[in-house]
Order: C-alpha cells, then structure tokens, then sequence
C-alpha cells in the first residue's frame, strides 16, 4: 500500500469523527444548510434540527416551504437587498441577523453565517453556512437597552443634581439638574473641574487638589453639605453624598448626588435666629443669655463680667408719644449698647426695657468703662424728642466662689441703685 494512501482504519476513525460532529450539530441550536442559486433558493442540504424552528427537512426539500417564507415578511426585502449585494461584490463569506417565522407562527431571531461556492468565472452556484438561534440574546440585549434608556432618562430628568467626575474632579458627564442648578451649559461643564464649583477654603482646597480620592473614600458613606458658586456668582448650598465608583487610584469614577438645599438652610436660619433674637432689636433674647452665661460658667474662663440695664423714661415715653416712639426708643438704646461694646461681647434685650451683656475675658475695671461709654453714648444723643436712658450694673466673676447667680444679683442690684428716684434720695 502506497504511504501517502488512507488505510482502511483511518478512514473508519474519519467517518466516526464525522459522526460525532454530525451529532454534536444536531443537538445544538446550529442549523447547517446548502443553498442552490436559483429562483425560490432550492434547498440542496439541511440538517435535521431545523425542527428546532418546527420544520421538516423534508418540507424545504420538497419545495413545500420557499426559503423566503421561513424569513420574517418585513425582513425579506431588506435581507434579499443584502444577500445580492454581497453575492454580487465577489465576497467570500457574509454574516447578517433576521426574523424567522417558525412552523407555529412565533419569530425568532437568527444569524446567518453565509460562504459562497463559485464556479471558474466567480460566479456564485451555492450558498453554505450556518444558522444561528439567537433570540435570547436579542432579547437580553433589547431589555438592556430598555433598561439603560430607562436610567438614562431618570438620570437626565431627576430634580437632584446627578454627575460623575474622574479621581483629578474633571466631570465626565451630567445631568440636566446639574446644569440648571449651576447655571453652565452642559458643554461648558464638561470642561470645567469640581473644584472650579466648590468654595473652599484655601487649606481645604489644597487638600482636595492634591487627595481628592482619599477625601471621597472618607465622606462617601455620609451625608454632606458642600457650597458652590454658580456662573451668576450666586452661592448654593447642596446636600448630599459621594459615592466611588470604580475604586482606583488611577481609573476611580466618582458620582454626586446633590440636593440644593439653599432655601432650606436660609429657613432654618431665619428660625435659628427667630429663637435667639429679639424681633425689635435684632439683639440676642432672654434664651440665648441664659444659654450663654451657663457656657461661660462651665469652660471657667475667668474673668468673665456681666452688665445689667433698665431703660429709665420708657413708660412715659409711650404714654406721652405712644407705642411707636417707644419701640423707636429701645432700638436707639440697642444701637447704642452695640456702639459702646465690643464685637466679642453678647448683648440680650432679656425684658421689655431690660439688657443684659455677658461680656467675655473682661475684667471689673472693663465692665465699669463700658458702662461708662453707654452712660456717655446716652447723654450726647442728638434728638430733642426722645432722649434714652438707662440704669446700669455690673459685676465680675473672677473665679468658683461666685456663681452665676451671684453675679445677677450683685449686678442687678447695682443697677437698681443706678435708678434717677434711687440716686435722688
């Protein structure tokens, strides 16, 4: 036997291996065909799974069933457009995707892997290939794309400021919100940096700039409030928390999800400082003293003094004048306690015609100067009409043995032996 021929046993081993191939196709989603090219695409080989798709070889065989009705009617005009151009172009092989319509009416999805048989001239004489189920993967790629649609829109169309921002801060994308709130053009944000928003201090933005990453890993499971400036110069406070998304130092992706809250925090201000301040004055109330002189008595920063004062005229003026010049009277009064302390002292209207000021680090001989500045203020006042008054007190506490209550009482009593009818007598 010649060296190079096949013995009997070798082509015994190809034919098994064809077999199992065979098989193998058979009981995978792959149908293999051959195609004559003529008219109705005579059927010349077909491998039994068709029936996968409810078919007979036999039924394409036959002539019973045109390839052309085993596509989907709305994808035969586009899919024929197809084939032709490639046959046509000499190409070798052709991968394109089409409905099927099965033998119980149900469409599915397949992709046809084509290689073409020529003859001498380059003429196509046979279409072979495979077809290839892949419904499921049209659907999961369809509900994908559903889904990432569906996100998208609720990502651009939420009412909280959504963006993303690389591990330098530069933004890599945004929403509408973010855009609106800020008063840039998406376009315009996309060149820009977080930090070019932020207002920080200098320290802080030295941090940022340096480690933004490290900053974000240590707030992002906390809620935040950050300040930003917008392109109207305008301030807007946002709350809200920073999340990473692809933690690395490199490729890390951070997203915002902010809340503007502006209006918010000036309702709560306007509410903090209802509770802590007189509404005629604008001075600090009965509440805010309390809360004050207890905080100086416990950090025990001695010495600390406090003032007392009782407005002298104030009942007549408002039975003379009426209640309006009296109310006049007391903010004059308030101008001139401000005027005559100092920034870091507290003054109270505790009272109708009451004051108070705790004054911090100020020693007696202090206290006695600033009554006599008020004192001062009070006699060179420029109006005919209404001239303010006031009987004033004060007392030191220099260390533990005087309390707080100590300290009213001494000054209040001080203040009472200041009184125009006390003096006199």
């Amino acid at each position: 036997m010649p060296k190079n021929e096949p013995c009997f046993n070798d082509i015994s081993v190809y034919n098994e291996r064809l077999r199992q191939a065979y098989d193998i196709i058979e009981k995978s989603s792959i149908v293999v065909f051959e195609w004559s090219i003529g008219p109705g695409i005579p059927v010349k080989y077909l491998t039994d799974n068709i029936s996968n798709y409810g078919y007979k070889t036999e039924d394409f065989y036959s002539g019973k069933i045109d390839y052309w009705d085993f596509v989907h009617k709305d994808d035969v005009e586009s899919t024929k457009i197809a084939v032709y151009e490639k046959r046509a172009s000499a190409a070798k092989e052709f991968k394109h995707t089409y409905r099927v319509v099965c033998k119980d009416g149900t469409i599915r999805w397949v992709e046809e892997w084509t290689l073409w048989e020529r003859d001498s001239d380059g003429n196509p004489i046979a279409e072979k290939g495979i077809i290839r189920d892949i419904t499921e993967q049209v659907e999961t790629a369809e509900k994908l794309k559903l889904s990432e649609e569906r996100y998208r829109k609720l990502f651009e169309n939420a009412c909280a400021l959504i963006c993303t921002f690389d591990n330098n801060g530069r933004f890599t994308s945004i929403n509408n919100a973010c855009a609106d709130i800020t008063g840039y053009s998406k376009y315009e944000l996309l060149k820009m940096n977080i930090l070019d928003l932020l207002l920080l201090s200098k320290e802080n933005r030295r941090i940022l700039t340096s480690d933004l990453i490290n900053f974000v890993r240590e707030v992002q499971n906390n809620s935040i409030e950050l300040t930003i400036l917008t392109k109207n110069k305008n301030e807007v406070i946002l709350e809200g928390r920073l999340l990473i998304i692809n933690d690395s130092d490199s490729a890390a992706e951070i997203q915002a999800v902010f809340q503007d809250v502006t209006l918010r925090k000036e309702a709560e201000n306007k509410i903090f400082h209802l509770s802590y301040h007189d509404k005629l004055t604008d001075l600090y109330n009965r509440a805010y003293f309390d809360e004050t002189l207890e905080k100086m008595d416990k950090t025990e920063e001695y010495p600390y003094s406090l003032i007392i004062g009782d407005m002298n005229g104030l009942k007549s003026t408002n039975d003379l004048f009426g209640h309006k010049a009296g109310d006049k009277l007391i903010q004059i009064m308030a101008g001139i306690l401000r005027a005559s302390c100092r920034k870091s002292d507290v003054i109270s209207r505790i009272g109708g015609d009451e004051f108070a000021v705790v004054l911090p680090k100020c020693s007696s001989k202090e206290a006695r100067n600033i009554c006599n500045r008020i004192k001062k203020l009070c006699l060179t006042y420029e109006d005919d009409t209404i001239r303010p008054d006031i009987a004033l007190g004060f007392s030191t506490k220099e260390n533990t043995s005087k309390s707080n209550d100590d300290l009213i009482l001494e000054a209040d009593r001080k203040m009472y032996l200041d009184k125009p009818y006390v003096r006199s007598i």
